[in-house]
């Protein structure tokens, strides 16, 4: 197998992800808060961006699909 097989590219809902989210779920580190139609709480998101995680760009995307925002909104991180 190639090295080029075994690679991954990080996605911006990865490094989202890469954090727990308590006290809103337990949803583990990698495995999205909302399995069916993958989702995160909008709090994880946003911890990602403060710790860095993801650009500006990426966060105006994800606030830019939103049409209602409260504690426990998912969003399908584009």
């Amino acid at each position: 197998m190639s090295a080029d097989a075994t690679e991954r590219t990080i996605t911006a809902a990865d490094s989202a992800r890469a954090r727990p989210n308590p006290p809103l779920c337990v949803a583990p580190e990698a495995i999205p808060c909302q399995l069916e139609a993958a989702g995160d709480h909008l709090a994880r998101v946003l911890g990602a961006y403060t710790a860095g995680r993801l650009t500006r760009e990426y966060m105006a995307a994800v606030l830019g699909e939103l049409v209602v925002i409260t504690r426990h909104r998912m969003v399908v991180q584009p």
